[in-house]
């Protein structure tokens, strides 16, 4: 008789529910991926979950959660990292995470089939793998079938038809458009290299998870199980960046920033595909005008539509920033690949850091710099 034991569903991010499921955790092999390896053809070759379905973890596959994640048009992200063994994560000073060759980052995407009952189920479009190989990180993406009992490696992306009850008790349905391997570049790629977002400092992970046997701060127990050397014995000691959407975290301001530092700043950064705009809407950037404070654009046209400035203090109507995360239009929107959707909740949250925004002594600046150029325009009399 095989060895069985009890394994614990969680539901991330939109509500915790617990569910006791038996797991034949003696049968299955323990996870392994050889980064010096080409992909497997399908997923279950590494052995990285004990139930695809329910997204229950084998042995030394750890789940975790960001504070403030990536909008993935309302789907369910499940993260997990595994290492291989002897490996850890080096902690630096100022909170940066330095990965071992041979870790594996693991994100599946999942659609609940209600927003309100997670327990209800979700069905499951792609699982993506970040492989961090001896020439540096890798993107690795695999499609599920729909029994979600095995996924196969995929180079082109995928396309699936969803739908879910939504917050508000409507039902909605979206066309998945999962992004290949040179769509992933864009948002993945800088300064040259291939490198993860959202795992690489210590402020995203810097909360309590809910595991089998209890919540407990991710970076003390990634330390506790030897994932994690060098961290402060004290997760408060390390920074953390607020939750969007919980007000006890931070201000507004302090969320808002937080929002577009996980969905706009890997292409909005210093050496990012879209730093060339000059906007830059990383988390540590304080200058706001750099943030996009009465920054005007450098280009014209449908992305900008009524507005002046990417951020016009106290009118989010006139921001063209809003405007673009307002857009589902593939030449306005924001960010270009990996969303479809408008993110509500999101806009909301931004249009009321912009409605509550005030820099007077920058605004007086703008008056003054408005006047002289009518002034000049004046001067100058008509132009033939």
């Amino acid at each position: 008789m095989s060895r069985r034991r009890l394994c614990l569903i969680l539901a991330w991010p939109v509500l915790p529910y617990l569910s006791l499921v038996a797991c034949d955790a003696a049968e299955m092999p323990p996870a392994f991926l050889d980064p010096a390896s080409e992909p497997a053809e399908h997923l279950g070759n590494y052995h990285f979950f004990l139930d695809t379905k329910n997204q229950i973890p084998n042995e030394r596959v750890v789940p975790y959660d960001l504070n403030t994640p990536h909008f993935a048009d309302y789907a369910r992200l499940h993260r997990f990292l595994w290492l291989p063994q002897e490996a850890s994560v080096r902690y630096h000073e100022e909170g940066e995470l330095e990965y071992p060759v041979g870790a594996v980052l693991i994100i599946s995407v999942g659609y609940l089939h209600d927003l309100r009952q997670p327990e209800l189920g979700e069905e499951l479009v792609e699982t993506r793998l970040f492989v961090h190989r001896k020439e540096g990180w890798q993107g690795v993406q695999y499609t599920w079938n729909q029994e979600a009992t095995e996924a196969s490696y995929s180079v082109t992306g995928t396309r699936a038809e969803v739908s879910w009850v939504h917050y508000d008790g409507s039902t909605r349905s979206h066309t998945v458009l999962a992004p290949n391997s040179n769509q992933c570049k864009q948002c993945h790629k800088i300064e040259g290299k291939m490198v993860p977002l959202g795992q690489t400092h210590a402020d995203r992970l810097n909360r309590e998870f809910l595991y089998p046997d209890g919540p407990e701060n991710q970076l003390s127990r990634w330390s506790k199980l030897g994932y994690l050397t060098g961290a402060p014995s004290n997760p408060a000691e390390a920074p953390r960046m607020p939750v969007w959407n919980d007000a006890s975290t931070g201000s507004v301001e302090e969320r808002a920033r937080a929002y577009l530092e996980m969905n706009c700043a890997s292409c909005h950064r210093p050496q990012g595909l879209a730093f060339t705009s000059g906007l830059d809407l990383t988390f540590a950037q304080r200058r706001p005008i750099r943030y996009g404070v009465f920054k005007s654009p450098v280009a014209a046209g449908r992305g900008v539509g009524n507005g002046r400035f990417a951020i016009e203090p106290g009118h989010p109507e006139r921001s063209f920033l809003l405007h673009r995360l307002r857009s589902v239009d593939p030449g306005v929107r924001m960010p270009i690949v990996g969303r479809g959707l408008v993110h509500e909740e999101g806009v909301a949250l931004i249009q009321q850091w912009i409605a509550e925004m005030r820099f007077a002594t920058m605004a007086q600046a703008q008056s003054r710099a408005d006047r002289q150029g009518i002034l000049r325009a004046m001067a100058a009399g008509p132009q033939e």
